[in-house]
């Protein structure tokens, strides 16, 4: 059914046309960058420093010096949904959205009576940006310390670096640890509890076989009283026989300690053996008292 166009449908109409023109006209705050920054307070005579503020989002200012939270000024304070001041901060969340060229001016007082005594800030509006977070320094930040914190950057992502390149799997091509021959995985099963000779039980785990190496992954479980660090591992065939090379023993923690689970690693010899073949592995620890005994495992 339909119903006639009248005068009175005239006022839901531009109503309509109204609430849709203006939510085209605010600024979407979903579309602005939010970034982060450092800044230092402006010398006297240099423009206000202007912090981007949006609708619905919070800004924080940190600064290096206390404030007097009780000399805080904030023009159109019922504009704001949040205002906090702390210590050294003050975060900040507008209810709606400042106008085109709009500055609300924010006024703080530092509490030590040093020079400046007083910071200020223009908030605007500003369609592509808003500031989440503003470190501010209450005076310039001098070339050397700029040098220092660069300096240490630099050694972080350095020492990354080295990190990151001595396991990678280019280092490892390099090596001659791995070729066309890939690597394959074969999971290791669970100890059920029954079947363990000693309060050490396997939990998970897995076996990985390229070409020139051999690695095995064990989670092991220390149901014991005391905590228990693996030195040594013997691998031999179940019927007996020459054990294999171990190159090395490794943990993800120092030690497991009682009720834990740790990650133990052991790398053997490049195999020469079928894939499958199945051995028989003991871990020791330093002591020789304690050992956790895996009767068959497929290598």
């Amino acid at each position: 059914m339909s119903f006639p166009f009248s005068a009175l449908h005239l006022p839901l109409v531009l109503g309509g046309l109204l609430l849709f023109t203006t939510a085209q006209a605010q600024p979407s705050a979903s579309v602005r960058e939010r970034r982060d920054r450092r800044v230092a307070l402006p010398r006297p005579g240099e423009p206000v420093l202007e912090v981007p503020v949006a609708a619905g989002i919070l800004t924080t200012l940190v600064l290096d010096s206390a404030v007097d939270r009780n000399a805080v000024e904030l023009e159109g304070r019922a504009r704001f949904q949040f205002v906090d001041v702390g210590e050294r901060s003050i975060n900040l969340k507008p209810t709606m959205e400042l106008g085109a060229g709009e500055r609300l001016m924010l006024r703080v007082r530092f509490t030590d009576g040093a020079s400046p005594e007083h910071a200020v800030f223009a908030l605007v509006s500003r369609p592509s940006e808003v500031d989440s977070h503003v470190e501010v320094s209450r005076r310039p930040v001098s070339p050397e310390t700029l040098q220092a914190e660069l300096s240490e950057v630099r050694a972080e992502l350095a020492a990354l670096r080295a990190r990151n390149e001595t396991g990678s799997p280019g280092r490892l091509a390099l090596a001659g640890l791995l070729d066309e021959g890939g690597v394959s995985a074969r999971r290791i099963e669970p100890q059920p509890r029954k079947d363990a000779q000693s309060s050490l039980r396997v939990v998970g785990g897995f076996s990985l076989r390229a070409t020139a190496w051999r690695v095995l992954s064990l989670d092991v479980v220390n149901e014991g009283k005391d905590p228990w660090a693996p030195t040594e591992a013997r691998i031999s065939p179940p019927t007996g026989g020459a054990h294999l090379l171990v190159l090395g023993v490794r943990m993800n923690q120092p030690q497991i300690g009682p009720g834990e689970v740790g990650t133990v690693v052991v790398e053997t010899e490049k195999p020469s053996w079928d894939v499958g073949t199945a051995f028989r592995l003991e871990l020791v620890d330093a002591t020789g008292a304690r050992r956790l005994l895996i009767p068959r495992v497929a290598l």
